[in-house]
């Protein structure tokens, strides 16, 4: 369990409607990403990643996403949640994670619209 200064405390959830383990192509890091929903409403999302500017992000979904219906948990984007990231110290480290994240998040949007 592990706390960022962008947000709430990340860890698993115990309790979820899906969940996605998805790599980075860049780095190979997984997101394993959950979410729980009750009545079309993102209730939670929970998490782990290895790296810290993919646990940024991640932070930054779980605030931006909680209590959204599933139309606008959809359109969240990296875009959305850009404000307070601390981009990593070298410039080629951590490529793309916000795609990542948020490729994560709709995967498992869509696995729970799919009944998967």
């Amino acid at each position: 369990m592990q706390s960022d200064a962008s947000g709430p405390e990340l860890k698993p959830l115990d309790a979820f409607t899906s969940r996605v383990v998805y790599g980075s192509t860049f780095c190979k890091r997984p997101i394993d990403l959950q979410i729980l929903i009750r009545n079309d409403t993102v209730e939670d999302v929970g998490g782990a990643v290895e790296c810290p500017y993919s646990r940024q992000w991640l932070a930054a979904l779980i605030q931006a996403a909680k209590g959204k219906d599933l139309d606008a948990a959809w359109s969240i984007s990296g875009d959305d949640l850009r404000a307070g990231i601390t981009p990593p110290e070298q410039s080629g480290d951590c490529v793309d994670c916000d795609t990542y994240v948020v490729a994560a998040f709709r995967l498992a949007l869509r696995k729970f619209e799919k009944g998967l």
